[in-house]
């Protein structure tokens, strides 16, 4: 009689876990609000948006826009980044990161992130500095916050712009302050599977007042003095947008605390298996969002069971838990060596391959999405149970 699922076994589970976006009658309300008001456009909203989550994030200034790509462009031509200069940026991370700095015409620069936070590297990114960088962009994968200690003094030393992408990681801390208080700027996606969402949504925090006026010109029309001194770009939030984000960021405290308690709790189940981490505990991080929960497994520990990464995953799911492989490094991909990128940016991107990179995008990263951190300790159990009986049972795994 088989023990896994894969093999004609019983599943651990059958339910499904948790849903998400989690709508109420709030949501709806604030929506038939702003349709009965006759604005749907960028209004009063919007702005009582901004204005409230800035004081949340600590900052001084918040400009609420369509979504998470385009925050990171708007930012990035806020600055006076572009055509000949230099970012920096991990490749563990989503493409609007790459993306945004090719259409802002600069040049993407791949740094390598660190093995016990999937972050980007401090030491790796200084030494890919050159006189032509201009930026880093430290990316809170996973919703970990980055070394903003690091950062700072990095970004202080060779006098760079260091912006946050905290598309995974609203609500995070370092030091007891928001994330979104540290470096020059940061920026916050609002899509669909974010932890606070409108759908598609991007929000950028900054305490400068000079870039918050930069990116609203580019926003507004590019109009200042009766003309038109800036190249604009129409990617404003609509009030249906900022009323969803609203009404959603109602119930985020509550959600942002169950995710902690959850992962805290799966982290104690799981490190009694030899083949499978969280990533490292950093005590200046002081509220870590979990928009995923990363299981780093050991490859050479699965190996020696007759396992790789892609079986236990498929083992996983069978058992009804969605694991999944996460992030491949960015320059795996075509549209880095396409012949239209290399037109943009005047040249090409260094795609070598960085081991850390993909040691955790090939052979060891894996994901929980942060709608499962919703659930009941039950359902923590059954996803650690999984994870046990396919460990001890390794040989129908194989099979």
């Amino acid at each position: 009689m088989p023990h896994l699922a894969i093999a004609g076994g019983s599943p651990i589970r059958t339910d499904s876990f948790p849903g998400w976006p989690r709508v109420t009658e709030v949501d709806r309300a604030g929506l038939t609000q702003v349709m009965q008001s006759g604005n749907l456009s960028v209004g009063r909203v919007k702005a009582r948006f901004e204005k409230s989550f800035a004081e949340y994030c600590g900052v001084s200034y918040c400009i609420a826009v369509a979504n998470g790509t385009v925050s990171l462009e708007l930012i990035l031509r806020g600055l006076g980044i572009g055509y000949g200069d230099e970012v920096i940026l991990p490749p563990y991370t989503f493409i609007a990161t790459l993306s945004s700095i090719i259409f802002a015409g600069a040049t993407p620069v791949f740094a390598d992130i660190d093995r016990a936070t999937y972050n980007l590297s401090p030491a790796d990114a200084e030494r890919r500095i050159t006189p032509r960088t201009k930026a880093i962009i430290a990316v809170a994968v996973a919703g970990r916050p980055v070394d903003c200690d690091a950062f700072a003094a990095l970004a202080a030393r060779y006098n760079l712009k260091l912006i946050i992408d905290a598309a995974q990681a609203v609500g995070a801390e370092w030091r007891g302050k928001s994330l979104c208080s540290y470096g020059d700027v940061a920026s916050i996606s609002c899509q669909n599977t974010k932890n606070l969402t409108c759908g598609e949504g991007g929000i950028i925090l900054t305490g400068s007042k000079a870039l918050d006026t930069e990116i609203r010109a580019i926003l507004g029309g590019g109009l200042r003095d009766g003309r038109y001194q800036t190249i604009s770009q129409d990617h404003g939030m609509t009030e249906m947008q900022a009323s969803v984000l609203e009404t959603q960021f109602n119930k985020f405290a509550g959600e942002l605390s169950l995710r902690s308690e959850n992962a805290a709790y799966l982290d104690g189940r799981l490190k009694a298996l030899p083949f499978v981490s969280p990533t490292d505990y950093d005590a200046r991080i002081t509220r870590h969002a979990y928009h995923l929960y990363i299981m780093r497994f050991d490859h050479r520990a699965l190996s020696e069971r007759g396992l790789d990464r892609a079986a236990f995953i498929g083992a996983m799911n069978a058992e009804g838990i969605p694991l999944c492989a996460g992030y491949s490094p960015l320059y795996h991909f075509p549209c880095v060596r396409s012949a239209y990128t290399e037109r943009i940016i005047g040249g090409k991107i260094d795609d070598s391959p960085l081991p850390e990179s993909e040691l955790a995008g090939d052979l060891e990263g894996t994901w929980l999405f942060q709608s499962l951190l919703l659930g009941t300790r039950r359902e923590m159990d059954d996803i650690a149970d999984a994870a046990e009986k396919i460990w001890e049972h390794a040989d129908e795994a194989r099979g």
